[in-house]
């Protein structure tokens, strides 16, 4: 498997897996990778972040397939399909992340830009525990990071667009966003954004994900989100709606 081809699916694969629901994701992944502090390791970490440890040889990570402990799948809080909606459920991708439900909010809120309608339904924070080598490989690859600690926390914000042009509308996905500790994320690191290369008919709305990195959040956890979405175009590429003019601000508690 071809390396743009791979880290399309390892997206896809983090998204549908933390929201428990997914499209594919067509974001053209840049090979270059934003500076990231020093400090990105969580002080509570379970283990020491790969930073500390020597180089790991890579791992085929489009044939892996890890096996839940019999121990955990026999839980009361174990989700077999990743669909986490109370708090302490936890669920395991195929790389063998476990990911723990720990904050929800359903807080609909929505904004208009010309002819196009954004409206967030659903904001989720999960701590992730790597418990494989190929856990870490992956999600630093879908995420576009240098590394990441063995346990990390993320965002996960469901939302729905709503075409109300009499045509067919291709979306530019979201521009970045922003926490307020002045963490900026965008889809060529720290990010994962679902709508990014999609269409959407006219007068009809489609659900996305976009899954985020939260660095430094155990000690110092973001309280909001400011959503910046993009441009949209008709199929023949033209510009039709600005980007909107304010962002679209979310609370995490």
């Amino acid at each position: 498997m071809k390396k743009n081809g791979l880290i399309l699916t390892l997206c896809a694969i983090l998204i549908v897996t933390l929201a428990g629901c997914g499209h594919s994701s067509q974001n053209n992944q840049s090979t270059n990778k934003s500076a990231l502090s020093a400090k990105m390791q969580n002080d509570n970490s379970e283990s020491s972040s790969s930073q500390s440890q020597p180089a790991q040889p890579k791992v085929n990570l489009g044939k892996y397939q890890y096996q839940v402990p019999k121990k955990e799948q026999a839980s009361k809080n174990y989700v077999k399909n990743g669909n986490l909606t109370n708090q302490h459920q936890f669920s395991y991708d195929r790389f063998g992340t476990k990911q723990r439900l720990t904050q929800s909010t359903t807080q609909p809120k929505t904004i208009i830009a010309g002819s196009m309608a954004y409206q967030i339904n659903k904001v989720r924070i999960l701590k992730n525990t790597a418990k494989t080598l190929a856990a870490k490989q992956a999600v630093e690859q879908a995420l576009n990071l240098p590394n990441v600690p063995d346990t990390y926390y993320t965002f996960v914000v469901n939302y729905t667009i709503t075409n109300h042009h009499r045509f067919e509308i291709g979306l530019n996905g979201v521009n970045f966003v922003k926490t307020d500790q002045g963490q900026t994320l965008a889809t060529t690191n720290q990010l994962t954004d679902s709508s990014a290369g999609s269409k959407i008919s006219a007068n009809q709305s489609r659900s996305f994900v976009m899954t985020g990195y939260l660095y430094h959040f155990a000690v110092d956890p973001a309280k909001t989100l400011t959503i910046h979405f993009g441009q949209t175009f008709d199929k023949t590429g033209q510009k039709i709606d600005n980007a909107p003019e304010r962002p679209l601000v979310v609370n995490l508690n």
